[in-house]
């Protein structure tokens, strides 16, 4: 097999991330090549009924993440980063050519849930990096406005809600926009 693209002298050797769903493992980073080709595989064979249960919520592992650039192990392209969330700050790198996954230590119970539930290759699409996108947007706009209201954020954050939730949404708002 191929060399490790995090360590890149130790060879990957065939291992199992659950029943059933192989990959390529490093004895020595312990990260892991899964190939969404064997994932697609693996939700097909297994069927939702025979799936193991999935996590209730993603883990707060812990799990370590590579910043610098890999290349891939099996054609040596350069691999993309992709985020997870916008929770995690985890990013996954992954080679468009071969379609393989490369998994740090950990990660895998970062994306378990999204492997169980079917969304794990729509990690890789630009639609679910826009999501993510939006949602650290938001939540940095969020954080620089919860440090300028101080303790009034909460009760903008509950205005905004009646607001929106409101009938005549646009009236209350012309309304406030007024300078008099």
């Amino acid at each position: 097999m191929a060399q490790c693209p995090q360590c890149d002298h130790s060879t990957l050797v065939h291992s199992l991330l659950t029943d059933n769903l192989a990959g390529y493992s490093c004895g020595q980073c312990l990260g892991t090549l899964v190939s969404l080709a064997a994932y697609r595989a693996w939700r097909e064979s297994a069927g939702s009924d025979r799936l193991p249960a999935m996590p209730a919520a993603v883990p707060d592992t812990g799990a370590a993440d590579s910043v610098a650039a890999k290349k891939c192990p099996k054609c040596r392209s350069l691999m993309s980063k992709y985020r997870i969330s916008a929770e995690k700050t985890n990013r996954l790198d992954y080679c468009p050519h071969c379609d393989e996954v490369w998994l740090d230590d950990g990660e895998w119970r970062l994306v378990e849930g999204l492997a169980l539930s079917g969304d794990f290759a729509r990690l890789f699409t630009q639609a679910w990096q826009n999501m993510v996108n939006v949602e650290v947007t938001e939540a940095m706009e969020a954080s620089r406005m919860r440090s300028v209201l101080g303790g009034d954020f909460a009760r903008v954050e509950e205005m905004r809600e009646w607001i929106q939730s409101h009938p005549r949404r646009l009236e209350i708002l012309a309304r406030l926009a007024r300078r008099k």
